[in-house]
């Protein structure tokens, strides 16, 4: 457990709670049961601490307790950050209006009446928080006023390398499940797990492999200890030369305590600066946009064309300051008839639009996006579309192929509308089923075909 010392009228937390995080802190708060997150099943998503232990209320002073205003049970964690802001994640408070949320600072008993109980003002989400991937799974709640009990955490800044090193033991605390479908402490339990690096988190496969920006992961191989959803929006923290610091908050993982599918937390210090301007008094713009489309497929040849709708949702004014289109994929051809956002202006409800039409050079996955940025914003926005491509092809245009033929480097030959070129020895390989690494590389339309 974290335990208290004083040298030299200084407070220094000593982390010696010997645990380990399991293999997933489940993105939910508690009693969400099955879910499928991005692709992610996360079975039985409720709050846990998994192997850990009764924490020492007194090294945890800012943990804050996320309750609806109407209700006695704590579904997601948070932490006091100063100034009338608790921190966590914006999962468990995205779909809530301020008004239906309360905060238990220093609230350490489920469902007890320990703590300060505060009405929230205001939520604020990261604009860029992505409810299917969780990337910036962030959220500050300002409260009607300051708590009367408790006090603020420190927050990290600059990155987490500066705090600890990979491997190095850092402590999470929650008031969720000792066990996946177990029971829930009456008290706050804490849980020391070591960092992982970002390389081998990714080795975890599936969503795992898009960790890195703005989140990290901690938890043993083997699993065995962790924590959970309901522990979703907590506080992790180190010891950083007697100062107990706030490296991230406790976002997703695969279930609770799992081999391999290590826990995943919000980067603090890489969100730092939209924690600061909120909390500066600059009300941070607010962007909505679909950040990542799929459209219906189309074929070879064909053009496809998509409408992007940027939309200012909340009350201050923005001005764009870049604004481009790119394609990856197969996508060829990529040009940009529409565009009624760059230059200009948005005030509260307005949007714009900017169409782009593309078509594609093979069969595959076709994608364009709009990347922009903001004069009152640091932050890099990207609205993103895909579409599957397929051949097709002209029946009423069968071409001269001939499936009893041999054909060698570098013949040609046209099949259903399209001209195909041998990279090999063949007989009988269909060319539009060759795909991008077959036989028969697609070189085209086919020009005689009347289509």
């Amino acid at each position: 457990m974290l335990k208290v010392k004083k040298t030299l009228s200084m407070t220094a937390l000593s982390v010696s709670l010997g645990l380990g995080l399991s293999a997933a802190v489940v993105a939910q708060p508690a009693n969400v049961g099955e879910h499928l997150l991005g692709g992610i099943s996360t079975e039985y998503y409720e709050p846990e601490i998994v192997g850990g232990n009764p924490a020492n209320t007194a090294d945890w002073p800012f943990y804050t307790q996320i309750l609806s205003s109407n209700g006695t049970t704590a579904f997601c964690g948070g932490s006091y950050v100063g100034d009338g802001y608790v921190l966590t994640a914006a999962h468990c408070v995205s779909g809530r209006s301020a008004s239906g949320l309360n905060v238990k600072v220093a609230g350490f008993v489920l469902g007890g009446n320990d703590g300060d109980r505060i009405a929230v003002a205001e939520k604020y989400v990261h604009p860029q928080y992505n409810s299917s991937t969780l990337n910036h799974d962030i959220a500050l709640l300002k409260l009607v006023r300051t708590p009367t009990q408790g006090s603020s955490v420190t927050l990290a800044q600059g990155n987490v390398e500066q705090y600890v090193r990979v491997g190095d033991l850092i402590s999470v605390a929650g008031l969720g499940r000792l066990s996946e479908g177990g029971s829930r402490p009456t008290n706050l339990y804490e849980v020391d797990v070591p960092l992982v690096s970002d390389q081998v988190c990714r080795q975890s496969g599936g969503s795992y492999q898009n960790v890195g920006s703005v989140a990290f992961c901690a938890g043993y191989p083997e699993g065995q200890k962790d924590s959970c959803s309901g522990d979703s929006g907590g506080p992790i923290v180190a010891n950083s030369g007697g100062q107990v610091v706030q490296l991230g908050i406790v976002s997703w993982g695969i279930g609770c305590a799992r081999p391999a599918k290590y826990g995943v937390y919000s980067d603090v210090a890489a969100l730092r600066s939209w924690i600061d301007s909120v909390k500066g008094g600059a009300e941070p713009v607010s962007v909505s946009f679909k950040a990542n489309d799929t459209l219906t497929g189309f074929k070879v040849g064909e053009t496809k064309a998509h409408t992007f709708t940027i939309t200012n949702s909340g009350n201050t004014s923005f001005s764009f300051k870049t604004l481009n289109v790119t394609a990856s994929g197969v996508t060829s051809g990529l040009v940009k008839p529409v565009d009624t956002c760059s230059a200009s202006t948005l005030a509260a409800n307005q949007s714009c639009q900017v169409g782009v039409e593309f078509g594609a050079s093979r069969s595959g996955s076709a994608g364009v996006a709009v990347n922009f940025t903001l004069e009152e914003s640091q932050v890099n926005y990207s609205a993103k579309a895909t579409a599957t491509v397929t051949l097709g092809g002209d029946t009423n245009c069968p071409g001269n192929w001939d499936a009893n033929k041999v054909y060698d480097k570098p013949d040609q030959v046209t099949y259903q509308g399209f001209k195909y070129e041998a990279r090999w020895w063949t007989r009988g390989d269909v060319p539009s089923e060759s795909g991008t690494w077959g036989v028969w590389k697609l070189l085209g339309q086919d020009t005689s075909c009347t289509r």
